[in-house]
């Protein structure tokens, strides 16, 4: 399947092209940027390059690319995307980025973007940052770059997006943790699953690490550096069917390395996690941390937050976060012995026989370790929290 580039290379692209033109006078038909991690490096056409006056009659440049999500199913796939870019001296290299028509406003928290702000994601910022500097040093130029973010039909795109019910407004977000745009396809992903599996297996390993996706796997190999690389394995949004296949396969021990949104979701006992399909019940997640003597103002935000992540700030401001955030796991790991069982053997309480011991490592946003837990097939978990 075709893969596809977001809207934060996009963005970056056109911010590069911008640049060169108004240093070196180029035209350039298409450019190479960064992905935000650094891993993979893109080659992105550029659809036009225009000159304009700014109202401070400062030299200016607005450049267009087409977005493409390959095989995907995007509401912005072919969405123009531009970046107008002016330069201004400064006594070091900087980048200044803002959001413009088109890019909508985060006016709701629980996203990873301060309320107020252009809802321009971390992962886009670091890459276009990383690109003009990178430039810049090529080109040998010291100024600061301005560069404004546009989506002309972005209000309108919005619209089929989440986007209305996170609360951000007016237009899109430029999103892409990785730079690239993989095709949806459930079929496709779960065959990979399997196919990982059985060259897990291959290699005489009894052990394998799973994670939702590439940034959750490398923070999962720093925390398991004895692990070798083939036990690594992206099971996207179906840790129900990857728990099972590992157990057919006859894998000793699973380990899950999740960020807090998927694992409330495991807890809430959903196999398959994508947000197209399940959204994270709130008000039971309100519920779990009643049980855990959370107290009833911090309960009652839980029930009106935006978003799971906003729930887990929320939680942070009590003194039974740690308990809280445990029970969570503890659930988790709970539904994935379910998950693992031997076919008939799906009765009985969740802590019932299975074939695969299991660990759950729940991460923070930044890659630290909350809590770590496991359960062997033959013994059952302790219930109370010990943080790694």
């Amino acid at each position: 399947m075709r893969i596809g580039f977001t809207t934060g290379s996009s963005a970056t692209a056109a911010a590069k092209a911008g640049v060169l033109f108004l240093v070196r006078g180029v035209r350039p038909k298409r450019v190479d940027i960064p992905c935000p991690e650094g891993h993979v490096r893109l080659v992105v056409r550029l659809e036009s390059l225009e000159v304009e006056a700014s109202p401070a009659d400062e030299r200016m440049v607005r450049v267009t690319v087409r977005k493409q999500a390959g095989d995907d199913p995007d509401a912005t796939h072919d969405a123009a995307i531009s970046a107008r870019v002016h330069l201004e001296p400064w006594p070091r290299p900087e980048v200044v980025v803002r959001g413009g028509k088109g890019v909508g406003t985060v006016t709701r928290p629980g996203l990873p973007v301060p309320v107020g702000r252009a809802a321009i994601n971390p992962g886009p910022l670091r890459q276009i940052r990383r690109a003009l500097l990178e430039t810049l040093e090529q080109l040998g130029c010291v100024v600061r770059v301005h560069v404004l973010v546009e989506v002309p039909r972005g209000e309108e795109l919005a619209t089929r997006t989440l986007n209305p019910r996170l609360g951000i407004v007016g237009g899109i977000s430029i999103l892409g943790t990785r730079g690239t745009v993989k095709a949806f396809s459930h079929a496709a992903w779960k065959e990979t699953i399997i196919q990982c599996l059985d060259v897990a297996r291959a290699e005489g390993l009894d052990t394998v690490a799973l994670s939702t996706g590439g940034r959750g796997q490398r923070f999962l190999e720093t925390v398991l550096p004895r692990l070798p690389r083939a036990a690594f394995i992206q099971a996207g949004d179906h840790p129900g069917f990857a728990m099972r296949q590992a157990a057919r396969r006859g894998m000793r021990k699973v380990i899950w390395g999740g960020f807090w949104g998927k694992l409330v979701k495991m807890a809430q006992g959903r196999p398959q996690t994508h947000a197209r399909l399940f959204a994270v019940n709130l008000p039971g997640l309100a519920d779990l941390a009643a049980d855990s003597g959370v107290e009833r103002d911090a309960i009652e935000k839980i029930v009106r937050a935006n978003t799971a992540r906003e729930a887990l700030d929320i939680l942070r401001g009590t003194d039974r976060f740690a308990v809280a955030t445990w029970e969570v796991l503890v659930r988790a790991l709970g539904h994935c012995r379910v998950w693992s069982r031997p076919k008939g053997s799906l009765g009985g309480s969740l802590w019932g026989r299975a074939s695969v011991d299991v660990e759950l490592i729940l991460l923070d946003y930044d890659g630290q370790v909350l809590h770590r837990t496991e359960h062997k097939a033959s013994i059952s978990t302790e219930s109370h929290p010990t943080s790694a």
